[in-house]
């Protein structure tokens, strides 16, 4: 009887509880706007106060709205002398239109490094809008990344507004495809 009395208290504590949790984010993410979730292969034209760079990077879009980025210039050989690490952020579809080209806008986050020419550690922010088109899996963004103090409140919508200078970036990439099973 006891036995039984615990196993009802820690039935309701656990379902309160789950009550707490708000629902996932890939609630967020349906209907024909997830159709814009996966792992894309893009290239980045970069255009930093005339000078232009090209690099690669893995961008994902989860169907929980966040978003990750993965650039092969960590090293900043394309853009300048700051070394940076990976991206991570979210993502929002912002509509469908009639020929079911999804659009939308997607917030990255990331840090460089204090290297040996003096640079200290920023936030690097990146805000892109685009689309991307199911019938051809092709994604195409233009974006505006900025570096920021490490103490900015870099995740407020409006961070780019502090920053001192924008670097435009064009993304285009295509969606990594499966081999055929098996």
């Amino acid at each position: 009887m006891r036995a039984i009395g615990i196993a009802k208290r820690i039935g309701a504590a656990c379902l309160s509880a789950a009550a707490l949790v708000p629902p996932p984010a890939a609630a967020e993410v349906e209907g024909a706007c997830g159709k814009a979730v996966g792992t894309f292969l893009t290239t980045n034209e970069l255009e930093n106060n005339g000078r232009i760079g090209t690099s690669r990077s893995l961008l994902v879009l989860t169907n929980g709205g966040h978003a990750l980025r993965f650039d092969s210039d960590e090293t900043s050989a394309a853009m300048d002398t700051r070394p940076f690490g990976n991206s991570a952020g979210t993502w929002r579809c912002e509509g469908v239109d009639d020929d079911g080209t999804v659009r939308l806008t997607v917030t990255t986050l990331d840090f460089t490094y204090a290297n040996a020419e003096g640079d200290t550690g920023q936030i690097a922010r990146i805000d892109a809008s685009g689309t991307y088109a199911p019938e051809t899996e092709t994604m195409s963004l233009e974006a505006a990344l900025a570096f920021l103090p490490l103490n900015a409140e870099a995740q407020s919508a409006d961070a780019l507004s502090a920053a001192t200078g924008n670097v435009l970036i064009t993304l285009t990439g295509k969606r990594i495809d499966l081999p055929k099973a098996p």
